[in-house]
């Protein structure tokens, strides 16, 4: 299994430069846990809802695909 790039600082910031083609697929994969597919991240349809819930909101699943993509809750709340 690929390995999930180390992300410092804010994550989303490091995430928001990749095209969904750019990453590997095992970070692919967790996206996909958060709801995201290709379209969604080119922004050719909706975002998923998770891209609106607080991280208390989230389902273990995908508060565990956030930890393992950099996130942890303070920085995925303020979003």
């Amino acid at each position: 299994m690929a390995n999930i790039r180390d992300v410092e600082g804010d994550p989303s910031s490091a995430w928001d430069d990749l095209n969904w083609t750019d990453m590997n697929s095992a970070e692919q994969r967790l996206w996909m846990v958060l709801g995201w597919d290709e379209d969604s991240w080119q922004e050719d349809t909706d975002p998923p809802e998770s891209d609106d819930k607080y991280w208390e909101d989230l389902t273990n699943s995908e508060k565990n695909a956030a930890l393992e993509l950099g996130y942890i809750q303070p920085l995925w709340d303020e979003e």
